[in-house]
């Protein structure tokens, strides 16, 4: 049952970012390198500012192992495979956010593996993570299926066209479908950080690594929201696979990564509405 939940929450993230390709092309993808300032401060806020924070945290705050190994896994984690979605409906500019999420993607690649490595020396719990691992992740859950669905789209416009949305929706469902039991089955494990001030720790790395992002995203309100959801997302499954190879008990390591996860989700669901509520329409992207 876990392998299947593993498999439905990959499949979902395929299906989810296939969808955004469909309606992407190389033109979006490459948007950053056209923009070097906007590129460095998106760079400096997902990773430099946002681990700092998460590191800081974990270094002077009294919490339990298992989450300040979740705290540096996240941090090192910068790919936030579902977010973009999210950005568009706050007026995010759709090829910045693809952009960014496709650059972090292949900059983790190299970055995970050697941050993880000093980090774990660091915190004296060394963590073997290779490169090739870190590329299957982003490989099967980013950067295939943005390229499948940009080069649908290129051959393929009518297709496209009618399969976009439908990838997005049965991407949405199938995680939740693989989410729910998750979350129920990991429930006793995640409430047991509750209590401590865990949970108002992580609401508050959440809020700064928003107001982070926001700020660095410069003048451009669309780039502001990118960045600022960007900034505070990371890619779960990276985060996991770097946790658990730290921590001997895997399923804390685990149960510790998913309270962050659905507090970030629910702690950016103001700012998404506060965005939204601003009224502000999406240019033109092409």
């Amino acid at each position: 049952m876990a392998d299947l939940i593993k498999f439905g929450i990959q499949l979902s993230i395929f299906l989810t970012v296939l969808g955004m390709g469909l309606a992407a092309s190389w033109t979006d993808v490459t948007y950053l390198l056209r923009k070097p300032g906007l590129l460095a401060r998106s760079l400096l806020s997902m990773f430099v500012v946002m681990p700092v924070i998460c590191v800081c945290v974990a270094l002077y705050l009294h919490l339990p192992p298992a989450i300040k190994v979740a705290l540096v896994a996240l941090a090192i984690s910068p790919v936030p495979p579902l977010v973009p979605k999210k950005e568009f409906m706050v007026g995010g500019q759709e090829a910045y956010a693809l952009s960014l999420v496709s650059l972090a993607a292949l900059l983790s690649i190299v970055s995970v593996p050697v941050v993880s490595s000093l980090f774990g020396q660091w915190f004296h719990r060394p963590a073997e993570v290779s490169a090739g691992k870190i590329a299957e992740i982003v490989g099967v859950t980013i950067l295939i299926p943005l390229l499948v669905g940009i080069a649908v789209r290129s051959w393929m416009p009518a297709l496209a066209a009618k399969t976009t949305k439908q990838a997005g929706i049965i991407g949405v469902t199938l995680l939740l479908v693989c989410c729910v039991p998750l979350v129920i089955r990991l429930w006793p494990l995640v409430s047991s950080f509750f209590g401590d001030g865990t949970l108002l720790t992580l609401v508050l790395i959440a809020l700064v690594g928003t107001a982070a992002g926001h700020f660095l995203g410069g003048p451009d309100a669309w780039h502001r929201k990118v960045l600022a959801l960007s900034t505070s997302a990371r890619h779960p499954a990276v985060a996991i696979t770097v946790a658990t190879s730290a921590y001997p008990e895997g399923k804390m390591a685990l149960g510790a990564v998913l309270l962050y996860v659905l507090v970030v989700t629910t702690v950016t669901l103001p700012y998404v509405v506060w965005s939204r509520a601003r009224g502000i329409r999406l240019p033109a992207t092409r």
